[in-house]
């Protein structure tokens, strides 16, 4: 009977953990992005913050949410039964904070958004400002980098989120860089990618694409011939005709499917720069405001 009086006694003086919207956060972005180093380029944190963050909420909850396989983390089964619920808590936070929002806000506000910028996590973000903002009319179109400039400079969207060339930002805001890899089918990775004689051959958005021309300008320095096997408008397209070898393409890790690759070096093509992700504001507004904080805050990942 003691005993359970004592029991019943620890029980309820146990603390609640700590589970703060940051540290939910964080982990939810290791999961959804497959890494702690790619979680932490989009977090804008250190690796070992991020994995100091994980340690922290793993210490909140009493228990593993990842171990170790092979040279990647994975989830335990603790962590695969939390995170659906850590995303339950992060939504139940935007939910409270646009329950309490400024009924003012409201409005609309057209954006322009490069392709290889909306993929991955970028609706979900969006779905984020919609739920804080409920009253907020927002009008997305995705297209060119080279397109969205020539629209923003007619007026045709308040912001636009781009990328191009490093230091070819012009007036805009440079979020952040985004660098460029050589990617392949996985089985051909390991062999010569160019043969020294016949064109290599390319997989790629259909032109105007500023990847595209990062590509073949690398490549016309290197004197390597190229030729465009694969033109397409999606990248899911894209990254098949990539898988089955139709050809090699240049973009960021994001891209990444299962059967592709980064070619890695040494290899016999010219390493590719860098690009600039561009945040462009044509007039200042409480919405825009908003907005651009968010991006500034978690910037959207190139694909």
């Amino acid at each position: 009977m003691i005993f359970s009086a004592l029991a019943i006694h620890d029980w309820r003086t146990m603390a609640t953990p700590n589970l703060s919207t940051e540290l939910l956060r964080t982990f939810v972005t290791v999961v959804d992005l497959d890494g702690f180093n790619r979680a932490a380029r989009q977090l804008h944190k250190t690796q070992s913050t991020v994995s100091q963050q994980v340690r922290r909420l793993e210490q909140e909850l009493g228990c593993a949410l990842f171990t170790a396989q092979g040279r990647k983390r994975r989830l335990t089964a603790a962590g695969e039964r939390f995170v659906g619920h850590a995303r339950q808590l992060l939504r139940m936070q935007e939910a409270a904070v646009a329950a309490v929002a400024d009924s003012a806000i409201e409005g609309e506000l057209r954006l322009g958004v490069a392709q290889g910028l909306s993929e991955g996590p970028f609706p979900e973000l969006l779905a984020q400002f919609a739920r804080t903002y409920p009253r907020v009319r927002l009008h997305v179109h995705t297209g060119f980098a080279q397109d969205l400039a020539a629209g923003f400079e007619r007026g045709d969207y308040d912001l636009t989120l781009t990328v191009c060339h490093v230091g070819a930002a012009g007036g805009g805001r440079v979020l952040g860089q985004a660098q460029l890899r050589w990617i392949g089918a996985e089985a051909a990775v390991a062999t010569p990618i160019w043969d020294g004689a016949s064109p290599l051959p390319l997989a790629t958005f259909s032109p105007p694409c500023t990847f595209r021309q990062v590509a073949v300008d690398a490549l016309n320095a290197a004197g390597i011939p190229w030729r465009v096997a694969y033109t397409t408008t999606s990248l899911p397209g894209l990254m098949a005709a990539v898988k089955n070898g139709l050809g090699v393409t240049a973009r960021t890790e994001h891209a990444l499917v299962p059967g592709t690759a980064v070619i890695a070096p040494p290899a016999s093509l010219p390493s590719l720069p860098p690009v600039d992700v561009v945040l462009r504001h044509a007039r200042q507004t409480r919405i825009g405001d908003l907005l651009e904080q968010l991006f500034m805050e978690t910037p959207p990942r190139a694909a």
